[in-house]
């Protein structure tokens, strides 16, 4: 199996779980970008802030998890939407050949090992992986509804505006995303309401009213 037949092109950015262990084992899990360089490696930025960042500078492993389940999305870039604001650490098992966990419903599974950790600014460190083993579960071909890609665009704008919405710079910024996350919305309602994209849509804004109330009283 290559990267190819899991529907990953050279140069493409193409999202996925990206999970990890914490020096002391906790695992931690969130959506991430991931690039082709060649059949044997994949590239990943990461803020340096991020729990993911400092997993992967102390364990130089990963996973790379490929799901289309859109609640494992929002609930991996949203901890605190899981029961006690915490991730489900029975969602992971050890991976077979590096010292990270794999989601245990994935729909395929990359197991990376850092060959090159490049620091781009104060704010993100570019990793390059090596492939260490690609594993995968059949599937049937599955429909394709608007609604997946709106939902998962929504949620990874909000991580921006979550992590933004405090910067005094970054404000013009969070109100373009803000305006597309609402767009999103527009369309979620639109092809599947009643949906368990429009159950995250609506969660997702709440959250948003909430990280902007708090701003506002600060």
């Amino acid at each position: 199996m290559k990267l190819a037949d899991l529907g990953f092109l050279k140069g493409v950015i193409e999202e996925c779980i990206i999970s990890t262990y914490s020096i002391e084992g906790k695992v931690d899990a969130a959506p991430m970008g991931v690039i082709v360089e060649d059949e044997a490696h994949v590239i990943v930025t990461f803020f340096n802030s991020s729990a993911t960042c400092n997993n992967i500078k102390a364990n130089k492993c990963a996973t790379v998890n490929l799901t289309s389940n859109i609640e494992v999305f929002y609930k991996t870039a949203f901890k605190e939407a899981n029961i006690n604001g915490k991730l489900p650490q029975e969602w992971f098992e050890k991976a077979r050949s590096v010292n990270a966990p794999k989601l245990r419903s994935a729909e395929a599974t990359i197991e990376v090992s850092v060959t090159e950790l490049v620091p781009l600014s104060s704010e993100k460190t570019k990793a390059v992986f090596e492939i260490k083993l690609l594993e995968a579960t059949p599937k049937y071909p599955q429909v394709y509804c608007r609604a997946m890609a709106a939902t998962l665009e929504a949620i990874l704008h909000g991580t921006r505006v979550k992590f933004f919405i405090n910067d005094k710079n970054k404000q013009k910024q969070v109100t373009t995303l803000l305006e597309q996350i609402q767009g999103c919305n527009e369309l979620v309602k639109k092809v599947a309401p009643n949906s368990v994209y429009s159950t995250v849509m609506v969660d997702l804004l709440k959250r948003i009213d909430l990280w902007r109330q708090k701003k506002s009283r600060n």
